[in-house]
């Protein structure tokens, strides 16, 4: 066919292509034609699947179509941003809870459960691959307006690399048929057109080392072709860090001035500086262009967060129950550290890497650290104070004012948002990217074999990494982390493993009751979490083989809830005790080096 045919051209050209000066008009062109190209063959192929009569040919047709979409995504994910939940996003429920509209899943992920049950339905699987087509005829009839610029393709490639590592070999949304590393490999045959057609430095050697790069990653797939064997950590590290950096250099040589990408983003750099915990920006979270943080701000923060000024009684604070030598946590099941009135109802979690979040507490009621700290302020059972008088009083401390003059000199009054600001600054400034983990990335120490069989665990056959995405290790999702997700798994109301009760603990559903929120809680960081138990929202577990038994098994539905919503994957993971043992040998390593 033509597509294949281009793709070949363009791979067999990549040194004329890089040398060859092109009118932006013409190269724009190239692509707009090769993705009309390969949308049409995609349309085409979804039509051949939707007449599989059964699921051994259903298999080979949907596997064929996931390989054409994984060429073109780059493109498809950075422009559609979106239409693409529809097309390529995981099969729950979209739920809006601005408005609290619940759009049903639709698109590959859906199809995919459809063509792995153990029968076919076809009127089911018809109805799903026209609604899919008509998504991908939609994105078709727009290309002609995509704005390309130099700087979408460098970004948009590195956002490729960045998904391949912490979405595509994980399984994110391949969970049942495991295409995930099939499907690599057509990511970077994707990647390979596009660098050949829009590189234009004439280095030899800057294009050699990307295609060289390319060329390694595919190399190793091809020789580890197994999901739940494939090594992930040595794949990402010795393979797809060095090709984006490569991909970084050879861009800048390409273009006479490179963009400023770091504006307003949370992370605009590269795959290997964000596996080191580089470029990461937690002020993209806050709410205003003032609110960003400077090291007064951070200093005056730090002073607060530790002040019994800010509560009524004059007893508690931030740090009260956010304690350092515990990764910001307290080890209680919940806090009972001269809480005003009734006890909290759930477990303090980390503040580290809090920064990074789209919403903030368990039900995600807030949208940001500032109004997260007010609603803690006011609440009665914590600070008992509202803000604006609990500013008024802190104020009355003159080295305090001397702290906030500093922190805000344009401000003739300060107000309460100073306040929340401040801490808001403070807490965004926990994160130190200084695990085992992070170094190892950072090249400065080695994994042991059973950490490194740890995280290709968690990476792999445990399936942790779909829902606590590397490297954050928290549920808001690269490379964009744009959206936080939350998970309803069943947790328990007491540790116990057969005709369990669920927690009684609404969750999400408290503030927008929807039944599919219903018991429904943010996905929290692991980083720290060797430090951080007892563990889940209503602390019931004690230690991480309870927490890992939990998943092994199935969530709440395996201990007997009838809990038909339940987000978490209902089959066991059937790890052996040695692949346990190994998995929280990896999630000590996320163990930050200054707070152990």
């Amino acid at each position: 066919m033509r597509y294949h045919f281009t793709l070949l051209l363009f791979t067999a050209l990549v040194i004329y292509s890089c040398t060859t000066n092109n009118s932006q008009k013409e190269i724009d062109n190239v692509t707009i034609n090769y993705l009309e190209e390969a949308l049409d063959s995609l349309i085409i192929q979804l039509t051949t699947l939707s007449n599989a009569t059964d699921t051994t040919i259903a298999k080979r047709e949907f596997t064929t179509c996931r390989i054409r979409y994984k060429k073109i995504e780059p493109f498809l994910e950075y422009y559609f941003q979106g239409l693409i939940r529809r097309v390529n996003g995981p099969a729950l429920p979209e739920i809006k809870t601005d408005d609290n509209t619940v759009n049903d899943a639709t698109g590959f992920q859906v199809i995919e459960e459809i063509v792995y049950n153990d029968t076919l339905d076809k009127n089911l699987l018809i109805e799903q691959i026209n609604i899919l087509k008509t998504d991908i005829s939609f994105i078709k009839k727009n290309l002609q307006y995509l704005p390309i610029q130099d700087h979408h393709i460098y970004e948009l490639i590195q956002h490729q690399l960045i998904r391949t590592a912490t979405l595509g070999i994980v399984g994110f949304d391949s969970p049942i048929a495991q295409l995930s590393i099939e499907e690599a490999n057509a990511s970077l045959e994707g990647i390979l057109h596009f660098y050949n057609t829009y590189c234009t430095t004439k280095e030899i050697t800057l294009n050699t080392a990307v295609i060289n790069g390319i060329s390694n990653c595919q190399a190793y797939i091809k020789q580890n072709e197994q999901f739940n064997t494939f090594n992930r950590l040595v794949f990402i590290k010795d393979y797809l860090m060095p090709l984006s950096t490569a991909w970084k250099i050879a861009f800048e040589k390409s273009i006479e001035q490179s963009p400023n990408f770091y504006t307003n983003k949370v992370f605009a750099g590269t795959l290997a500086e964000l596996m080191q915990g580089k470029k990461l920006n937690p002020d993209a979270f806050s709410p205003f262009e003032a609110s960003v943080s400077t090291p007064a701000k951070i200093k005056l923060g730090e002073q607060l967060f530790y002040n019994t000024a800010l509560s009524k009684s004059n007893t508690i604070s931030c740090g009260t129950c956010h304690l350092p030598n515990k990764a910001f946590t307290d080890g209680k099941v919940v806090s009972t550290r001269n809480i005003h009135g009734n006890q909290p109802q759930r477990n303090t979690p980390t503040v580290m890497y809090a920064a990074f979040q789209k919403t903030f507490f368990y039900d995600s009621r807030s949208q940001d650290l500032e109004n997260q700290i007010e609603n803690v302020m006011n609440n009665p059972n914590e600070f008992n104070l509202a803000p604006d008088i609990l500013t008024k009083k802190i104020l009355t401390d003159s080295l305090i004012v001397v702290a906030f003059k500093k922190a805000y000199p344009n401000k003739k009054v300060i107000t309460a948002y100073e306040t929340k600001n401040a801490i808001a600054a403070y807490v965004r400034s926990l994160m130190p990217f200084q695990s085992k983990i992070d170094h190892f990335f950072q090249g400065k120490t080695i994994l042991t074999p059973q950490e490194t069989l740890g995280f290709n665990l968690f990476t792999g056959k445990a399936k942790c990494g779909t829902c606590h995405f590397i490297p954050l290790y928290n549920g808001t999702i690269p490379p964009w982390f744009n959206n936080s997700e939350s998970e309803v798994i069943g947790v328990p109301k007491n540790p116990i493993w057969k005709n369990a009760t669920i927690d009684s603990d609404a969750g999400k559903y408290n503030t927008n009751p929807i039944e599919q929120l219903r018991y429904a809680f943010k996905t929290p960081t692991l980083r720290n979490i060797a430090l951080t138990s007892p563990y889940m929202h209503n602390g019931i577990y004690n230690n991480l083989n309870d927490v890992i038994k939990f998943y092994e098994v199935g969530g709440g539905r395996a201990l007997g809830i009838d809990l038909s919503h339940q987000t978490l994957a209902f089959d066991q993971l059937e790890l052996s005790v040695t692949e346990k043992q190994a998995l929280i040998s990896f999630l000590n390593t996320l163990t930050d080096k200054h707070v152990n």
